[in-house]
């Protein structure tokens, strides 16, 4: 497999781990440093909203300053915001300032993760961008299952405030990394349109959003959330919490299987997508999903639900990866950031509304219903991408030779 998968294109994965892993360790810090200030539970969790308010702000934007300016200086920019909020928070006296600087925060934590989808997109090809996701999600799970465990020992020697600093430095290698070792990967198509007089530029058609192609993503976004963003991270440890009283280190094993599991079948399926086309894996990746949300309405013990979890895991990697692919096949090569900074847009609003959504339907119906709900809205989905969604793989075979680069991209030519 050439381009990103070479040693020429190790760096690119080498800062992906970079953020995660610094990431990871802020992740630990977040609630606790706010609780810090003795505000409500729900004063909390109002922290990890800002950073979804932020990308919906700025993830559209991202994507259409990147075609107009390159890719590696809005990047660039983006860790500058997030690793000066980050030093910036270390020495917040208050909630108020912690909750501000983690908006600013997430503004650059916007631009980082809709230009790290762009960046990836510009370096594959339809027939080894399967891989290359896979690659990237190992990448980022890596460093958010070893971050926690450094923040942890950093908090416990040094206090929490130091894991601001800790992850402030891991955004000033990734810069350094960036300027160094990661050439510059906008499409020369989408340069030329940018060098082209005003009236002469190609504006990105709304009718590209309106394809059927566009809808059934969009649809396969929102029920991936509903599952991993609704059901796994808010509703099922409070559901194993208050109803089947399991303890904080059971829960959090659970959690660790569902990481390792999905971990472990990243690469496999990144290969298979490659191989058999987006829609062979997607789809049966859509009924595990559906089915682990509605044996969770069984409950059980630990052993009981272990198995249930794994199922969990596996349907994430694969529908949250096979989601990436798909949205980037569909991406017009001179106006790929703007379009993928649209279906970011889509992807954060769906994260954002998914743990509401979950939250209101198990407090009026209870937990069984609500897992049984989404078990049967994401089998909904599958059917509607088997039956009606094309396959962007099978498109490109037929397209044939001229729909891959002759040469590899000039950022991995360095």
């Amino acid at each position: 497999m050439r381009s990103i998968l070479s040693p020429r294109g190790l760096p690119v994965f080498a800062v992906f781990f970079l953020w995660s892993f610094g990431t990871g360790a802020n992740n630990l810090a977040r609630p606790l440093f706010a609780a810090s200030f003795g505000v409500p539970v729900l004063f909390v969790t109002l922290i990890t909203s800002t950073n979804s308010v932020s990308h919906l702000i700025s993830g559209p934007i991202t994507g259409y300053l990147m075609d107009r300016f390159g890719r590696k200086p809005m990047l660039i920019a983006g860790l500058t915001i997030r690793g000066a909020s980050l030093f910036a928070e270390y020495f917040a006296d208050s909630y108020t300032a912690y909750l501000l600087l983690e908006f600013v925060g997430g503004l650059g934590v916007a631009v980082w993760t809709t230009g790290a989808s762009i960046l990836v997109a510009d370096l594959t090809v339809q027939t080894n961008r399967g891989r290359a996701v896979a690659l990237r999600s190992m990448s980022t799970r890596l460093g958010f299952v070893l971050g926690p465990v450094v923040g942890a020992a950093l908090a416990s020697a040094f206090g929490l405030r130091s894991i601001f600093v800790f992850n402030a430095l891991t955004k000033v290698v990734i810069i350094v990394a960036m300027g160094l070792l990661i050439g510059e990967t906008r499409p020369e198509a989408a340069a030329a349109m940018q060098r082209a007089p005003a009236a002469e530029r190609e504006r990105l058609p709304l009718r590209i959003f309106l394809t059927r192609q566009f809808v059934i993503i969009s649809l396969v976004t929102f029920a991936v959330a509903m599952m991993s963003q609704g059901i796994f991270a808010s509703l099922f440890p409070l559901y194993l919490k208050t109803t089947r009283g399991f303890t904080t280190g059971e829960i959090g094993a659970l959690i660790t299987v569902a990481g390792v599991s999905s971990l472990a079948v990243s690469f496999p399926n990144g290969m298979l997508v490659d191989r058999f086309g987006r829609k062979s894996t997607l789809v049966p990746g859509l009924v595990g999903y559906g089915v682990a949300s509605a044996l969770l309405a069984l409950g059980g013990d630990f052993g009981h639900l272990a198995p249930i979890v794994v199922l969990y895991g596996l349907g994430e990697s694969v529908c949250t990866g096979v989601s990436q692919v798909y949205a980037m096949d569909l991406a017009p090569e001179n106006r790929r950031g703007a379009f993928l900074g649209v279906w970011s847009l889509l992807a954060e609003a769906g994260t954002a509304a998914a743990p509401l959504v979950v939250g209101f339907t198990a407090e009026r119906l209870g937990f069984g219903f609500t897992f049984v709900a989404v078990g049967v809205a994401l089998g909904t989905v599958a059917t509607i991408m088997g039956t009606l969604g094309p396959d962007t793989r099978r498109r490109a075979i037929a397209v044939g030779p001229a729909g891959e680069r002759a040469q590899p991209p000039a950022a991995l030519a360095r």
